[in-house]
């Protein structure tokens, strides 16, 4: 596994305890999965999420960049230094997590990506492959 700025690709932090970014829940119906991101100090113009198949389960990968741990940050026309010695986001620069499913995605899967609302939650729909073997039904000329 490679690392970048100390975020394993994975999504797990060395040597750092507590929230990560791209920190995920995933729920599901029969249908698939709603996977939901807490992104905190990422620029969220420049988030990507995209997918991938192994031979046994899906995978969703979310890249992005983290504006944590910024000397200075501005807030309600203030501005605010950075104190804390043991942050526990993600280091600033690019970071890459990957989310495995416990099926594989349909090839022609529609797969929808969206903030919920104000804050910094990304929400992603992710449809299941169906068990055993589809019926297709064509029209006769």
């Amino acid at each position: 596994m490679s690392s970048h700025n100390g975020c394993m690709i994975s999504g797990v932090m060395k040597n750092a305890y507590g929230p990560v970014t791209a920190a995920k829940t995933i729920y599901e119906d029969e249908e698939g999965y709603l996977i939901i991101i807490s992104l905190p100090f990422v620029d969220l113009q420049r988030v990507k999420v995209s997918w991938r198949n192994t031979l046994t389960h899906g995978i969703i990968k979310v890249s992005g960049v983290s504006l944590s741990r910024m000397p200075f940050i501005k807030r309600h026309d203030r501005t605010f230094q950075l104190t804390d010695p043991a942050s526990e986001h993600c280091p600033p620069g690019e970071f890459v997590r990957e989310i495995p499913l416990s099926t594989r995605i349909p090839e022609d899967a529609n797969i929808k990506a969206y903030y919920d609302g104000p804050g910094s939650v990304l929400e992603i729909l992710v449809p299941k492959l169906r068990e055993g073997p589809e019926e297709h039904e064509r029209n006769c000329c």
